[in-house]
């Protein structure tokens, strides 16, 4: 993990839910951490933007699909 991203972290989210006027949207931890950690798994174990390349060579110039 790259201290860039803990750097971030921290003061994007520690800092502003220690805030109690944030405390409502910073509570629950399951409805935003969990999904952010699987994206962050995904996003690292996969080249930048493979989904959106596969669907791209997915699709022929006539919109017909790709030919089996």
């Amino acid at each position: 993990m790259n201290w860039g991203y803990i750097s971030a972290f921290w003061t994007t989210v520690i800092m502003n839910c220690v805030q109690p006027v944030n405390w409502q949207a910073c509570l629950p931890v399951q409805d935003w951490l969990f999904p952010a950690i699987g994206d962050y798994i995904r996003f690292k174990t996969e080249e930048p933007y493979a989904s959106e390349r596969r669907a791209l060579r997915s699709i022929r110039v006539d919109g017909r699909g790709t030919e089996p």
